[in-house]
C-alpha cells in the first residue's frame, strides 16, 4: 500500500487542514457547550472515592506542575492532570456520548488539551480549536470503523479516545506533519479495554489513561519517538484485528468537509447513569406525569429496547452505585418514585430502599428491533425505548421515545445546561463562583491564558 493512502497520513493531514481553517460557528457553539458540561462533570466526579484514590496514586507517580486537577487543590504535570481529570470526567457516568463509535469523547480529549494548554500558557481560543480537532479526528476514525467494533466488545472510549487526545494535543503543540503521524501511531497502536469494564472503576481508569496517552505520545514524538505508520493497514493492524478488515476510508479523507459534532452530534446527559437508560427513563416520566400515577399504583413496566441497550444494562438487581448506573430497572424505579435521577441518588441508601427494590422487580426488559408500527426516521437514535405501563387499577399507558432529552436530536436548553453545571459544583461542595465560571467557559475564546480558567 502506498504511503499516501495510509490512514495515519490522512489523519495527520486532517489535523493540519482543520487547524488552517475557520471553523463553522455552529461547530464551535456545540464545542463550548461540551466544555461547560465536561468541566462540571469533572468537578463532580473528583469527589468520588475512586477518583480520590486515583488522584492519591497520581500524587505518588507524577511530578507537580502547573496544570489544574479540577475539584482538588492540586497541580500536576500535563500527563498527571490529564489522567486524573480524565478519570474524574467519567467517574459518575454523567459525561457526554457520541454515536460515532459510541464514545465518551469530551471526557478523554478535554483533560488532555486543557493540561497541555495550561502547561504552555496557551489561550482559550487555542484550547477550543484543539478540542474540536481532537473530537473530529476521533469521530472520523469511529465512523470509518462503524459501531461494529463496539458491538464486538471493545470499549471504544479507550480504544479511539487515545487518538482523539493525541490529535488535540498535537494541534496545540504545532507539530510538523511527520511528528503528528508518529504521535497518532504511538497513541493508537497500544490501545485496549473491553466493555467488560462496565460497572467497575476500571471504566473511568481507562478513560484517564486514554487522555494521558495523548500527552505522552505527543511528548515522545517531539523527542523523535516513532510509531508504526501502518498501524491501521498492517495484516496484524487495527483494521484487521479490531474489525474484520472493514474500514470506510472516505471518512478519514473528508475531515473538515463534514463534522461529527454536527452529524451524528453529541448527546449531553440529563441523568448520571448509562445513556442506554435515558429514553426509557424519559418515557416513564412522561407517562407518570401526564397521568398523575403514583409509584404505589404501578403494577408492571415493560420496556422494549434494542440489543445495544440490553448489552449495556446488565445489572437487573444492582448492589452498588456503579452497578445501578448500568441497570434499566434502577433507572425506571427511581423515576417512578422520585421523578428524577440525581447525583445524590447514587448511593446504597437509595439502591436498597424497599420501595426501589419492589419497583425494580416490576420492570421487565424486552429486546427487539424497532417496533413495526414505528417508522424509522432521523429523529430516532440507536438507543430508543418503547414503554408500556400497567397500573393496579387496570390502566394501560404506552409511549415510544426515539431520542431522550439531552440528545443531539432533542438538546438541553441553555438553562438546563447551566442547572446541570450548578448541580455538579454543588455536589462537589467546591467553593466556586458558578456564574462567573460558567461565563468564562461560555466565552472561552476570550481567555488569554488557560491558567486563568480556574
Amino acid at each position: 500500500m502506498k504511503s499516501e493512502k495510509l490512514v495515519i497520513k490522512n489523519l495527520a493531514k486532517g489535523i493540519l487542514d482543520l487547524d488552517s481553517i475557520e471553523l463553522p460557528d455552529n461547530v464551535t457553539s456545540i464545542a463550548k457547550q461540551l466544555i461547560i458540561d465536561v468541566t462540571g462533570v469533572i468537578i463532580a466526579g473528583s469527589v468520588t472515592k475512586s477518583a480520590r484514590s486515583m488522584c492519591d496514586v497520581a500524587s505518588e507517580v507524577y511530578s507537580p506542575g502547573s496544570c489544574n486537577v479540577l475539584g482538588r487543590n492540586k497541580y500536576f504535570n500535563p500527563s498527571g492532570a490529564a489522567f486524573v481529570n480524565g478519570a474524574s470526567a467519567h467517574a459518575l457516568e454523567f459525561d457526554d456520548n457520541c454515536y460515532a463509535g459510541v464514545v465518551h469523547g469530551s471526557a478523554v480529549v478535554f483533560p488532555a488539551v486543557l493540561a497541555f494548554a495550561q502547561h504552555q500558557s496557551l489561550s482559550g481560543k487555542d484550547l477550543l480549536k484543539s478540542f474540536i480537532i481532537g473530537l473530529e479526528i476521533e469521530f472520523a476514525v469511529a465512523k470509518a470503523f462503524s459501531n461494529s467494533i463496539y458491538d464486538k466488545g471493545w470499549w471504544t472510549t479507550s480504544v479511539l479516545g487515545s487518538i482523539g487526545s493525541a490529535a488535540g494535543v498535537a494541534s496545540l503543540a504545532k507539530l510538523k506533519i511527520n511528528e503528528i503521524e508518529n504521535a497518532l501511531s504511538l497513541a493508537i497502536s497500544g490501545i485496549g479495554a473491553t466493555r467488560a469494564v462496565r460497572g467497575t472503576n476500571a471504566k473511568h481508569y481507562y478513560c484517564g489513561r486514554a487522555s494521558e496517552n495523548g500527552i505522552i505520545s505527543v511528548s515522545l514524538a517531539i523527542k523523535g519517538g516513532e510509531g508504526p505508520l501502518n498501524v491501521f493497514e498492517d495484516r496484524n493492524g487495527l483494521i484487521s484485528v479490531l474489525n474484520d478488515s472493514f474500514f470506510k476510508h472516505s471518512f478519514v479523507k473528508n475531515i473538515g468537509k463534514e463534522f461529527g459534532l454536527l452529524e451524528p452530534g453529541v448527546d449531553i446527559k440529563k441523568y448520571p447513569v448509562c445513556y442506554a437508560s435515558h429514553s426509557a427513563a424519559d418515557g416513564v416520566k412522561a407517562i407518570v406525569k401526564s397521568n398523575n400515577i403514583s409509584f404505589e399504583n404501578v403494577d408492571e413496566v415493560i420496556a422494549t429496547v434494542p440489543p445495544i441497550i440490553a448489552s449495556n444494562l446488565t445489572f437487573q438487581n444492582p448492589k452498588t452505585a456503579k452497578e445501578a448506573q448500568f441497570s434499566l430497572e434502577f433507572a425506571i424505579a427511581m423515576i417512578l418514585k422520585f421523578g428524577e435521577i440525581s447525583l445524590e441518588h447514587l448511593s446504597k441508601h437509595y439502591i436498597m430502599d424497599s420501595d426501589i427494590q419492589n419497583l425494580m422487580a416490576k420492570v421487565k426488559m424486552r429486546v427487539s428491533e424497532l417496533p413495526k408500527d414505528i417508522k424509522y426516521t432521523e429523529k430516532i437514535c440507536p438507543e430508543w425505548a418503547n414503554i408500556e405501563l400497567y397500573s393496579k387499577n387496570g390502566g394501560y399507558h404506552k409511549i415510544f421515545v426515539g431520542a431522550p432529552l439531552g440528545s443531539s436530536i432533542n438538546p438541553l436548553s441553555e438553562e438546563m445546561l447551566y442547572n446541570k453545571f450548578f448541580s455538579c459544583v454543588k455536589f462537589s461542595k467546591m467553593h466556586l463562583d458558578v456564574k462567573s465560571s460558567y461565563e468564562k467557559l461560555l466565552n472561552i475564546e476570550e481567555i488569554n491564558n488557560c491558567q486563568e480558567l480556574f
